[in-house]
């Protein structure tokens, strides 16, 4: 199975913040500039860090992308860790302080692309805001006694705004493809504290309504493993727009069922450090023993599971093994009270499934 959709925007993102990088080195400078001597040097220096910074903290800033400064302050430690990461995978960690004001200015000509990519995301971003307010950053920096700064370079300027606008309209037709209002997932609020929303999936086929009920559900069972697919796709694209934007994140309930069962590569769609980080399988405690491998291949993913249980009555504590998170009704605590302490104990945690219509 190829990359998930998180994974793809990444590898795109890495494309886009190098494209940024090597014309803001044409706007930002030093004199004297002893760590690269030309524009391969550099393009080969940016294009390995801003690997390192992309694969391990791309989404970690995403606040303030309305101030450049604000955003660039936040974000430089990252893009900072990332350039001592390459230098000592490299084994030369001396070049940072040798070169503390290179070494700075790569810094800055890294966070202004990061900087430039997320103000101008296709989800919330703003890009008539961010072309306007990038004057301001860059008269910013100009006033370091480090870095030389040619904020009337309308020429280069221009050309990296148009690069921007060009990697907006690729965003765009990568999003518009999850927008299918045939083929969409419906979330609905599951549970009180934490908040989880599980999802059903609707896929409308022009014209099938003609034919019997019969013929439907055909086409249903034959296409079963891929309506799923596709569901867990624009469940991963959804989360990648939250992650994207300033919006709340949302934790994702992944009901598992006997498609999955069946097809456990699919879970492959969900091997993502951010979308293990937002979803959780979901499994009814009578159906544990017949998903068990499936269960277990999860956990060796490092997905998380948790747990729901339908009776409301009076139980021993010890029906619950250690370490789980259960989906509960509200009757079943207040029948089960004297269990609190010892479930407590076994760092068992109980959430309230919310009432049904």
């Amino acid at each position: 199975m190829s990359l998930n959709v998180i994974d793809k925007y990444v590898e795109k993102k890495k494309k886009d913040l190098f494209e940024y990088a090597k014309i803001l080195a044409e706007i930002i400078c030093i004199d004297d500039n002893k760590l690269w001597k030309n524009k391969e040097e550099f393009k080969s220096l940016a294009k390995a860090v801003i690997e390192k910074y992309a694969s391990i903290y791309y989404f970690e800033n995403n606040a303030n992308r309305d101030n450049p400064i604000k955003y660039s302050n936040d974000n430089i430690n990252n893009v900072l860790k990332s350039i001592i990461e390459y230098y000592k995978t490299n084994n030369n960690m001396t070049v940072l302080r040798t070169n503390k004001n290179e070494v700075f200015l790569l810094s800055v000509i890294i966070c202004t692309s990061c900087y430039l990519d997320f103000a101008c995301n296709v989800v919330d971003g703003d890009f008539i805001d961010t072309k306007n307010k990038f004057k301001y950053l860059l008269l910013y920096l100009k006033k370091t006694n480090i870095l030389k700064v040619y904020n009337n370079d309308k020429v280069t300027i221009n050309e990296l705004f148009e690069q921007i606008k060009k990697n907006i309209k690729e965003d765009e037709k990568a999003f518009g493809y999850f927008k299918d209002t045939d083929c969409m997932n419906k979330y609905y609020l599951y549970t009180g504290e934490p908040l989880y929303y599980k999802f059903d999936f609707k896929k409308t086929i022009s014209g099938l309504e003609e034919y019997d009920s019969s013929l439907v559900l055909e086409v249903a069972k034959k296409y079963e493993a891929k309506f799923l697919e596709i569901s867990y796709e624009l469940l991963t694209a959804d989360i990648l727009m939250e992650l994207v934007s300033n919006r709340d994140m949302i934790n994702y309930l992944v009901p598992i069922n006997s498609i999955l069962k069946k097809k456990k590569n699919l879970l492959k769609i969900f091997d993502n450090s951010y979308i293990k980080g937002y979803i959780k399988l979901l499994v009814n405690t009578k159906d544990e023993a017949e998903y068990n491998d499936l269960l277990n291949d999860a956990r060796k993913m490092g997905i998380k599971i948790i747990y729901e249980y339908d009776e409301v009555d009076n139980v021993n504590a010890d029906i619950f093994t250690y370490d789980m998170e259960i989906i509960v009704r509200q009757e079943f605590i207040d029948n089960n009270k004297e269990n609190a302490y010892e479930w407590q104990k076994n760092n068992i945690k109980f959430v309230i499934k919310n009432k049904e219509d």
